[in-house]
């Protein structure tokens, strides 16, 4: 038993739902292999530190907001696809016209890439490559690539280096610990945030930068994430969270959600509520202008 098969069978394992050769076997090679152990007991201390977390309760907006979600997607993996009768008919139409034997089809499928590639040899123009000239188009080119820069710097790649995701993962719930972290600390958790791949890391980091949600830092990478996160949870997540400190930097993306009809539903609608918190002053806000407002009473003569 290798260690790929021993790593894939630790879950099974650590349930007890082995059948007792295999569990025999992954013992029998964990007990020769530092690898394994180390794999193994890394996965020992996340799972304490899961079960050690505190159990929260989900608000109410959040459970409607994942019934909402998985109402949705189960409706649409109900529907009938409108581009089933097209579909059948066109397979027909090339069952008909092609033929049968695979030899001919490979014949006829070379004989077609040929045809197709002499004829755009033949026929279509080259491109012309257009280069920027003007002073104006230089300068915007200059401006992009110092925004690349600026970003590059601003996030760490030492989450990503690590092995294995569980790795990642205990790092990012390691930092829930820190009460006071460093800057290098809280730039890792936003590199986690907008280039791990994994989506519980991703969700982990959003947890973990909500507990220092005040630092410019934390609020810039949200801000900088947001654009580029293509999972439904963790932009709600972050449209949440930017809306809880009220950032008025969030406001053009919270609008630019809203419209997106290539968004999520529930991301959509989570940027109108959000875009809508925004715009209405709290108590604290709202005062001084009631304040200033309130006429002047005059002196008596």
């Amino acid at each position: 038993m290798n260690c790929q098969r021993v790593q894939e069978l630790f879950i099974d394992h650590q349930e007890g739902t082995l059948q007792p050769d295999e569990a025999a076997l992954l013992r029998s090679h964990l007990a020769s292999c530092p690898t394994c152990q180390r794999e193994w007991s890394a996965l020992q201390e996340i799972t304490r530190k899961l079960d050690d977390l505190p159990v929260e309760q989900a608000s109410p907006r959040l459970r409607e907001q994942f019934y909402a979600m998985l109402e949705t997607h189960q409706r649409e993996a109900d529907a009938p696809s409108p581009f089933a009768l097209a579909k059948s008919r066109i397979d027909r139409f090339f069952e008909a016209i092609l033929p049968a034997q695979p030899a001919l089809q490979f014949a006829l499928a070379i004989t077609l890439l040929v045809a197709g590639v002499f004829a755009g040899s033949r026929f279509l123009p080259t491109p012309a490559v257009v280069l920027p000239t003007d002073d104006t188009a230089k300068t915007e080119l200059a401006a992009l690539r110092a925004q690349v820069d600026g970003m590059g710097k601003l996030v760490t790649f030492s989450l990503l280096q690590q092995k294995s995701t569980s790795d990642r993962l205990q790092g990012v719930l390691a930092t829930m610990e820190l009460k006071n972290p460093d800057r290098k600390v809280l730039t890792d958790l936003v590199g986690a945030l907008a280039f791990d791949p994994s989506l519980n890391v991703r969700l982990s980091a959003v947890e973990a930068l909500a507990l220092h949600a005040n630092d410019e830092v934390v609020r810039a990478g949200l801000l900088a994430a947001l654009p580029r996160e293509s999972a439904p949870l963790v932009q709600m997540a972050m449209i949440e969270l930017l809306a809880s400190v009220r950032d008025v930097n969030a406001a053009p993306l919270f609008e630019q959600l809203s419209r997106d009809e290539s968004a999520d539903k529930n991301v959509r609608d989570a940027a109108k509520r959000a875009l809508a918190s925004l715009r209405t002053p709290t108590p604290a806000e709202a005062q001084p202008n009631a304040l200033a407002k309130e006429p002047v009473p005059a002196k008596a003569a």
